[in-house]
């Protein structure tokens, strides 16, 4: 049971959501705007760079609590943004229980005695421990992260293993973007993202970006799970604990 008046520890409580098959599709090159290595995102639905937006369909765990499932990366941001608020049991078990991410970011809005001071100085650490978990601990409904292209509802997954370069994992996508700069280019958060698409992004000047905290997020986790690798090679350790823990380690350091 999700905890009524503590702090968030990136716990989870709630049972997996019912999930159906879509039709998986081979991704595109990735995007970029013709003019710098940078990789942009933005939409789920994106054959190429979708995986990489909060709002993807691919179900995932936390090693805190293995029985909780999370729909998208979203809900985990939203759940955990109403713990750290305290919010009621009614309110976080709704947002685990919604049927699309635009409804659990919708609910994260009403959780009570918002604060942006205290928002600002844990959303970072919330995010990249959500889509660390996203790129880690796939649910079993979610063929172990296998690649599949958002369709119809989105918390539906597809259990196939395709073929050809749509067999790599989530994981495996991230890792091959290499050290390339990700950039959520939506024209419409200039907090998540920069402010602009792909195609403007260049033209009007890094001066004017926004934050893009999703896409430096992203660029952290690529550094964690790389790290994880590096230890399996090394020492033949499991999913690299070390880094893992490293990272948990991280994310007290930024709460004190």
């Amino acid at each position: 049971m999700a905890p009524r008046n503590t702090k968030p520890q990136h716990r989870v409580s709630k049972r997996a959501p019912s999930r159906k098959n879509t039709t998986p599709a081979a991704p595109r090159p990735p995007a970029t705007n013709g003019t710098d290595n940078a990789l942009y995102f933005w939409r789920e639905t994106d054959p190429a760079t979708g995986y990489l937006s909060q709002w993807y369909p691919c179900a995932f765990t936390d090693d805190t609590d293995p029985s909780i499932v999370y729909q998208t990366a979203e809900h985990y941001m939203m759940y955990q943004k109403a713990l750290l608020f305290s919010a009621p049991l009614s309110l976080t078990t709704t947002i685990l229980d919604a049927p699309h991410p635009r409804t659990a970011r919708s609910l994260g809005r009403t959780v009570p005695a918002f604060s942006d001071a205290v928002w600002d100085a844990h959303r970072a650490a919330i995010v990249r421990r959500g889509n660390l978990l996203k790129f880690t601990r796939p649910a079993d409904g979610c063929a172990d992260g296998f690649w599949r292209i958002a369709s119809g509802s989105v918390s539906s997954t597809a259990t196939e293993k395709v073929v050809g370069t749509a067999s790599l994992t989530l994981r495996e996508l991230l890792l091959g973007t290499g050290d390339r700069e990700i950039v959520e280019a939506s024209p419409r958060d200039r907090i998540w993202g920069i402010g602009f698409g792909a195609a403007n992004a260049a033209r009007v000047g890094r001066e004017r970006w926004g934050l893009n905290l999703l896409g430096k997020a992203l660029v952290e986790v690529r550094g964690v799970l790389r790290k994880m690798e590096g230890e399996k090679q090394n020492a033949g350790g499991e999913d690299g604990e070390m880094a893992m823990e490293d990272e948990r380690g991280a994310e007290e350091m930024e709460k004190k």
